[in-house]
């Protein structure tokens, strides 16, 4: 019990987070029938796949003391070009394709933030728009189907009741970054120049090198999520995925981020993420109206 205590009082903010997530959890267990099945389970883990990739961007942006606005707009065209790709060369090759353009996006972005000095709130408004203009050009400006649409089998196939392989796939990424960022010197710089930057590059740490890493992984994470989605649906649309922005920021800050930087961590995303996922899944359990569903998202997080 002594040892609990003093964790909570270590975490606060992630304790927090954690009791919030019971809360939500246990409120809609009780008061929806079909809430605490394995369907049910299984369709939360599935949103988790790409919400969770979101949130895990945005958390990593925020302790670097930055943000990206653009995630939503590259998960849109990554889902684009998976779509586009799949008939002629096959939906592996597709999905390689579109995580290439959307890490490099990402790349491209943190050089540049770091090279100019600017904060990426400033940029990466800019690549929102490029980013949506490129996905509307790519598209031709309308939907992009699948001509022969099917759900690969490494998407959609389910194990353990709960999770598919896109789930576990995005599971295993989660673990990856966790460990990059707290056993690793890149990661450690990370959390430096979010928290003191200035003292950070004083001390020597390079800002280009973090902040590549940064914008890479989120734009790794905004293009497997929007392949993801685009291979389920067997659809994608240019202007598609904008909610994603605002539920990842919802699920980064839930989990104990903290918006002047150097502060929060993988396990606060994911648990800011399945909180979120409670939340929508049970409002939709209860036919809540899309308006109430964005009220309660802004409750949640105040």
């Amino acid at each position: 019990m002594t040892k609990l205590k003093n964790w909570v009082v270590a975490n606060p903010d992630l304790a927090f987070a954690i009791l919030l997530s019971v809360c939500v959890y246990g409120y809609f267990a009780m008061s929806t029938e079909f809430f605490a099945t394995h369907r049910t389970g299984f369709a939360i883990m599935e949103r988790f796949a790409v919400l969770g990739l979101v949130g895990l961007a945005l958390t990593l942006c925020i302790i670097a003391g930055e943000i990206d606005l653009s995630i939503g707009s590259n998960a849109a065209l990554a889902a684009v070009i998976t779509v586009r790709f799949t008939d002629s060369l096959g939906a592996p090759t597709a999905l390689l394709i579109a995580l290439v353009v959307s890490t490099t996006i990402g790349m491209i972005q943190g050089y540049f933030i770091a090279y100019l000095r600017v904060r990426a709130i400033v940029l990466t408004v800019g690549t929102l728009m490029l980013l949506r203009g490129v996905a509307l050009f790519a598209a031709e400006e309308k939907t992009v189907m699948l001509t022969d649409f099917r759900v690969p089998d490494f998407i959609s196939t389910k194990m353990l009741g709960y999770f598919s392989p896109a789930s576990l796939l995005v599971i295993l990424m989660f673990i990856l970054v966790a460990l990059f960022i707290n056993y690793t010197k890149f990661g450690r710089e990370i959390y430096a120049i979010g928290g003191a930057r200035k003292e950070a590059v004083a001390a020597g740490v390079s800002l280009k090198r973090p902040m590549i890493i940064v914008f890479a992984i989120s734009g790794l994470c905004a293009g497997l999520g929007g392949a993801i989605i685009g291979l389920r649906s067997g659809t994608a649309q240019a202007l598609g995925l904008q909610y994603v922005l605002l539920a990842g920021t919802v699920a980064a800050f839930i989990g104990g981020v903290s918006i002047l930087g150097g502060k929060g961590g993988v396990i606060g995303a994911a648990i800011g993420t399945l909180t979120v996922n409670f939340l929508n899944t049970g409002l939709v359990f209860n036919v809540t109206p899309a308006f109430m569903v964005q009220l309660y998202l802004g409750v949640l997080l105040i």
